[in-house]
Order: structure tokens, then sequence, then C-alpha cells
């Protein structure tokens, strides 16, 4: 496989493939850090740093990113992104969930932030949880890639704090959005009247024309679909 040089050679590849891992997460499954030089990574290059890709390509919304892989981060394509979400976003409300008992605390009070404001950053998230008088941020942190994993929200870019003087400061700090307010109407409805099996083998035909030799009962693991 040639070498992914740059932003838009990484964009294509997703394009083409329908989807790609973040980082290896199954032997014989390409993935962005096999596809790409190590000396890349972390130049701060935007143009060649594929670790700025991931929320570039987010913010522009040229494809979704987050951990939708069976839990591991990885690239959808607007291709191949209404098949996922119809796969793995129950069907029931979130509030439903919750009455019946199908939440996790962590999950249902971090979901609870979203509604009030559709897009959050970590730096936010955290805040809350301390302010909240929890120890520690494991709890929100997995609920955060609980949410991601049920198509409730995604990776929407990042953002850095301002100074008193209105300047950007900082590590930029992750953005998530929900995906109601995030995703183009056009994924989220492409895909609304098939079932949730059937959305399944769009999957796992895309997956095996990327990856040929790919273990299939190591996929549905993979996925969950189990």
């Amino acid at each position: 496989m040639k070498k992914l040089r740059t932003y838009d050679d990484f964009v294509r590849r997703v394009e083409t493939a329908g989807f790609l891992p973040f980082s290896k997460i199954l032997d014989n499954l390409p993935s962005l850090s096999d596809e790409t030089e190590e000396s890349q990574w972390h130049t701060g290059e935007p143009d060649t740093d594929p670790w700025l890709w991931k929320d570039r390509i987010a913010s522009e919304k040229r494809a979704a990113f987050g951990c939708v892989l069976g839990g591991g981060k990885g690239f959808l394509s607007p291709r191949l992104y209404p098949y996922f979400l119809c796969a793995f976003q129950p069907s029931e409300e979130m509030e439903e969930r919750w009455s019946r008992g199908l939440l996790k605390p962590a999950v249902w009070e971090t979901w609870k932030q979203f509604e009030e404001n559709a897009i959050c950053s970590t730096t936010e998230l955290h805040n809350f949880w301390r302010g909240s008088g929890k120890k520690g941020t494991s709890a929100m942190d997995g609920a955060l890639r609980e949410l991601q994993m049920q198509f409730r929200i995604t990776v929407a870019g990042n953002r850095r704090k301002l100074d008193r003087y209105g300047q950007p400061c900082g590590w930029p700090s992750l953005l998530y959005e929900r995906v109601d307010t995030w995703a183009p109407v056009a994924w989220q409805t492409a895909a609304e009247n098939l079932e949730q099996a059937e959305a399944r083998e769009v999957i796992l035909s895309a997956v095996f024309a990327l990856a040929p030799k790919a273990d299939p009962k190591a996929l549905e693991r993979l996925f969950r679909f189990r």
C-alpha cells in the first residue's frame, strides 16, 4: 500500500475504503498508522501530520471520527456512515433507555450535558465532572466512549482556550457534538429504512473489501454483532 503523504491523500483513502481505523485494531485490517510514515506524526504541519488530520476531517465533515469501530477509534466516510448509524444507534430514546435501566449513571449524567449544550469540550466536561464532586474522570471518559459507540455523540474538531486578551492559548481541547446536530441530514436518513441486520451486512461487505483476509469471527466480535 502506498503511504499517505498529505491530507488530501488521506481523505481520498477514507472515501474509497468507506472506513479506516486510526490505529491497528485487528490483524489484516489497514489503519492510518500503518499507512503513514512515523516521521510524519506530531510535526504540527496541517497538510502532512496525521495527528492533526483526525480533528480536521471531523470539523470539515469530510468524514466522521471517533470510537465507532467496536469502541476502537476510526473514520467513517459519508457513504458508509448511514449504515453504521442504522446498525449501532439504539432505536429507543435516551430517556427510555435510562428509565429501563439500560444506561450506566455516568453515561446518563454525561448525556445530560449534551442535552443542555449540543457541543461540549473535554475541558468543559471534566470541569462539570469535578464540580459534581466525583473523583477522577475515568467513568466520564468511559461514558464518552459509550456514547460514541451508540452514535449519540461524535468528535466535532477541537478548540483552544482564550486568554484574557482573547488570544488562543494552551493545548486544543477536543470537541464532541450530538450526532443529530453534527451529521448532515443525508447521513442520518440514507439508511433509515433498513433493518439493523441489513445495515450490518453492508458494513461487513465493506470490511471484507478492505481486508479480504480478515477473520470473520474476529470481525463479528470487534463490531459486537453478537
